[in-house]
């Protein structure tokens, strides 16, 4: 008997901290919203000199705004949002700055 008492308080503890634990990750979800982590995390290494390169200049379409940057080995990939749902990804090269090309997504209908 004295065995089935212990059983009970210890399942009763941990239904409430269970309980208390949800209850606190919904109030974090609910609180605020929080600034997206970025895709890839990149960590400089101290006293590594940074590679200088020459400024270039990438023609974006008209009226579309830049969602997303992401690193592919030396390319680099630009997901930009376009008017009416219709969303470009530009494909650049890292080493000369110049656009490899682009694919122009569009909703299904």
């Amino acid at each position: 008997m004295k065995a089935l008492n212990i059983a009970v308080v210890v399942m009763g503890v941990m239904i409430v901290v269970g309980v208390a634990v949800i209850g606190v990750t919904i109030a974090k979800r609910l609180g605020g919203a929080s600034e997206p982590e970025p895709a890839i995390a990149m960590s400089l290494v101290p006293g590594a000199p940074l590679a200088s390169f020459d400024p270039a200049t990438v023609p974006l379409p008209s009226g579309a705004r830049l969602q997303q940057i992401v690193p592919a080995g030396n390319r680099l990939v630009l997901h930009m949002a376009g008017e009416g749902g219709r969303d470009v990804l530009m494909v650049l090269d890292m080493a000369g700055g110049r656009v490899l090309g682009s694919f122009l997504l569009e909703p299904a209908q």
